[in-house]
């Protein structure tokens, strides 16, 4: 049988209760009941490292004519069979119709609670329930992104060098994997070589390469000027942004 995450939530679940898998399939509203918005992470990327415990929002507004008495049941789903647990909402009324409902997500990735081929786009499944016996069910509500976090190195500048001359920039981009808890070169990925002079204030693009199938990339710059340089990297579907530390070179 695959293995599935067990996501567990911030508040007092038992280790042993059972994770049911939610339901990808939207089911009919009962009534005048909407779900009309759902933020996870306040609309940011969620970007996992290895060995850290995260903790993040999941929002949930909806309306009724009678009011919203509860949002509940409530769970995340992604690819290849991953789910998290999200703990009980807490609902704020913002209005005689509308009440917008708060729970947290926490996942551990050094209790291996997430898997590589999980990382990508996940939903959220929800139902909102009315004081007036309505609800609305949505199985693909709030799409959102969890990413595995990369570290990016930058490494043979010269710290001086005369003007004219040439030197390699190299780079080193890898990303955790959540199976074994390190990280290791990531392969195909983009990347951008940086330059800002001294005393600017403006990055400029002076090189862009291709990870080798051991995350390693270099470029030849001619220095013509005194400044920093460091690599970028925009991120993935499945990996999170980085950048390297800035590395000054003097050009005399």
């Amino acid at each position: 049988m695959r293995r599935r995450s067990a996501f567990l939530a911030v508040s007092a679940v038992a280790a042993t209760a059972a994770i049911t898998v939610p339901s990808i399939a939207t089911s009919p509203s009962h009534g005048d009941t909407a779900i009309t918005s759902v933020v996870v992470n306040d609309g940011r990327t969620v970007v996992l490292g290895a060995d850290r415990r995260e903790t993040f929002r999941v929002s949930v507004t909806a309306t009724d004519d009678s009011g919203i008495r509860s949002v509940s049941p409530v769970g995340v789903w992604g690819p290849k069979y991953g789910i998290l647990k999200v703990s009980p909402m807490r609902c704020v009324r913002q209005s005689a119709t509308t009440s917008t409902c708060t729970g947290t997500v926490s996942v551990d990735t050094g209790r291996k609670q997430v898997w590589n081929d999980e990382a990508g786009t996940w939903f959220v499944d929800a139902q909102a329930n009315a004081n007036d016996g309505d609800d609305a069910r949505s199985g693909a509500a709030g799409g959102f992104s969890l990413k595995r976090a990369s570290r990016l190195g930058v490494y043979g500048l010269p710290a001086r060098a005369p003007a004219g001359s040439r030197a390699t920039a190299q780079g080193w981009l890898s990303r955790v994997w959540w199976d074994s808890g390190d990280y290791h070169g990531s392969p195909d990925d983009h990347l951008q070589l940086l330059f800002r002079p001294d005393g600017g204030d403006t990055w400029t693009p002076v090189a862009d390469e291709v990870t080798n199938p051991l995350g390693q990339v270099s470029a030849g710059v001619r220095l013509t000027r005194s400044g920093w340089y460091r690599w970028v990297f925009a991120g993935s579907k499945w990996t999170g942004p980085a950048r390297s530390k800035a590395v000054h070179v003097a050009v005399r």
